[in-house]
């Protein structure tokens, strides 16, 4: 009824002035973290083409340092073909943290230090792409659609 909807404008609100402005990694961080929270979130360059090829992906996240050449250049035709957007992360590291896999690469360089042994960042993450959005943040999955 109507006093459910003046709740939800309520809350709709206070998220907004938290979030602030929206940025490239505060859209991603909003939009990767809801659609994990429904499992929608594939990870990995091979996983990504699988579900391109059935027409499942909405939304992929590719790093610049992938290193597998034959494979972003298969991925970025299919996406191409099936109209798919594609929005470029500077690095797979983030990539990685973004997914929430592993543990942040922060931690892990931190514990490098306090060892003083060489940071092995883990697992590696150089493709993600987004199936399911979950519950959607339409702020920041428009800003990411409209890059």
């Amino acid at each position: 009824g109507f006093l459910d909807m003046e709740v939800e404008n309520e809350n709709v609100e206070n998220v907004n002035v938290e979030s602030k402005e929206l940025t490239k990694e505060t859209a991603i961080q909003a939009v990767i973290q809801r659609a994990l929270n429904v499992n929608g979130v594939l990870k990995g360059i091979a996983e990504t083409i699988k579900a391109l090829e059935n027409q499942k992906v909405q939304l992929i996240f590719l790093a610049d340092d992938c290193d597998n050449q034959q494979y972003k250049d298969t991925l970025v035709a299919l996406a191409n073909q099936y109209k798919i957007k594609i929005i470029e992360i500077d690095s797979w590291e983030d990539l990685k943290d973004f997914c929430k896999l592993g543990l942040p690469s922060k931690t892990i360089r931190d514990i490098a230090e306090t060892k003083g042994k060489e940071a092995k960042i883990k697992p590696r993450c150089s493709c993600a792409s987004i199936i399911d959005f979950g519950e959607e943040d339409k702020e920041a999955k428009d800003f990411l659609l409209n890059l």
